[in-house]
């Protein structure tokens, strides 16, 4: 599905047919954003033909590919990969939807393959701002980028919560809480392996003389490597508490492991003494006094009772038990 946004002077044009882009294109103070969601072959061959685009970026903006996020440069044109975040269930891993921006002087192509982004609200955005249309496709890129990291923020913020819940659930001692910091580790590193790369592609379109976006462009888009900063570092920063919560649950693993040895230790040796005590007396040699006694079986009872009493006493003291 092809979704074409024309804006002249800041102002939007409706139903502007995919044919015309090429002219239209070319017409003085206009911005041209074209939203292709789950693209077909077909529509990707439009695309290439309508913006002149080179075979091996159209290849890249092929869907369903989990590409690494870059930049790549070729004749007035600039491919940028990218990926946008999506917080699902409790148990269920975050989703992380792939995106290809193809940004000329005047024009930027979206590719991806469901709804990561709200194509209204970033036409909204850019009709709202007539005076920053000068700037060409830098403003564009910049809003549309600027609706995709934004949608790591809430996830973020989900995973900031899990990790309380699982740090109070650690020390609380309730319920198992390895295999749920384990599948928050692992979203981490799902999004730091696009964050990051996501960060160094800002980096290139900000230090790399493109000459495609204007010193104005350039600054809104440093507002979005300072977002991906800021995102990198609330990544490292989860990994560090996340690490530290797996430690803290084997530490009260252990230490509940110790003590139930040091129970079954204290409540051996107890036993032990019994079972001493009575397998001397269940000897039946001939030359045993006690065993011609009268009193001798209940003496041997309270002899045990006595030693099992006093060991338990004294383990109890010594916080054995």
């Amino acid at each position: 599905m092809i979704q074409v946004h024309v804006f002249r002077k800041g102002q939007e044009v409706r139903d502007v047919p995919v044919e015309d882009l090429s002219e239209v294109r070319t017409e003085p103070q206009t911005l041209v954003w074209v939203d292709v969601v789950s693209p077909t072959p077909d529509e990707l061959a439009a695309m290439g033909r309508e913006f002149g685009i080179h075979e091996m970026a159209l290849a890249s903006c092929a869907v369903g590919e989990k590409q690494r996020p870059r930049v790549e440069e070729y004749e007035e044109q600039v491919l940028l990969i990218a990926y946008a975040a999506k917080p699902v269930g409790e148990d269920q891993p975050i989703e992380l939807h792939e995106l290809e921006f193809i940004a000329g002087r005047n024009y930027l192509l979206s590719f991806h393959g469901g709804a990561p982004i709200d194509a209204g609200e970033v036409a909204r955005r850019v009709a709202a701002r007539p005076e920053l249309a000068k700037h060409g496709s830098g403003f564009l890129l910049y809003v549309a980028l600027d609706e995709v990291v934004d949608t790591f923020f809430p996830a973020l913020d989900r995973i900031g919560e899990r990790i309380e819940d699982l740090e109070e659930a650690v020390f609380e001692g309730t319920g198992e809480v390895q295999s749920q910091i384990f599948t928050l580790r692992r979203d981490l590193i799902a999004i730091r392996r696009v964050a990051g790369p996501m960060r160094d592609a800002m980096i290139v379109l900000l230090r790399r003389d493109l000459g495609l976006f204007s010193r104005e462009s350039q600054r809104y888009l440093q507002d979005i490597y300072d977002h991906m900063i800021r995102i990198v570092e609330s990544v490292e920063d989860y990994q560090d508490l996340a690490a530290g919560a797996l430690e803290a649950s084997l530490a009260v693993v252990s230490n509940r492991v110790g003590t139930v040895a040091r129970n079954l230790g204290a409540y051996a040796a107890i036993f032990a003494v019994v079972t001493m005590i009575s397998g001397i007396y269940g000897m039946n040699f001939r030359h045993m006094p006690e065993l011609g006694w009268r009193y001798g079986y209940g003496g041997a009872l309270v002899l045990m009772v006595v030693s099992a009493t006093s060991l338990w006493i004294y383990f109890k003291r010594k916080g054995w038990l």
